[in-house]
């Protein structure tokens, strides 16, 4: 997935974005703190989670999306060096807004019991 999202975007926007794996990590942080949200309100729809996080977590990490591309990228369409340096700042500043607000413990999640176990 994330080298696929890396070759559209350079494929379609010229870009090269050295936060994806940033966008990544948001979209986990949205999941984990969808899964808070259900445990804490409706906790007997927890094996859901995954399936109401999915649209959520699309529109957070593209709204994130959207809005460093209207700032900043837009302005550097002409200059891909630039736009791999001005990627790279904001992968920084992501990664330590996370650490700050979250912190840097592991966090746990539940797996449905839909996805847990093997099939044969």
């Amino acid at each position: 997935m994330a080298s696929a999202g890396l070759a559209i975007i350079f494929g379609l926007m010229g870009v090269i974005n050295l936060a994806q794996g940033e966008f990544i990590m948001i979209g986990a942080y949205v999941t984990y703190a969808v899964q808070e949200t259900i445990r804490a309100a409706f906790p007997g729809l927890l094996d859901w989670y995954l399936i109401v996080a999915i649209p959520i977590v699309f529109l957070a990490t593209s709204g994130v999306g959207v809005i460093l591309e209207a700032t900043l990228v837009r302005r550097l369409y002409t200059r891909p060096l630039m736009t791999l340096l001005a990627t790279w700042a904001v992968s920084l500043l992501i990664v330590n807004l996370v650490r700050v607000a979250i912190g840097t413990q592991n966090l746990q999640f539940a797996t449905p019991w839909w996805m847990s176990g093997g099939t044969c």
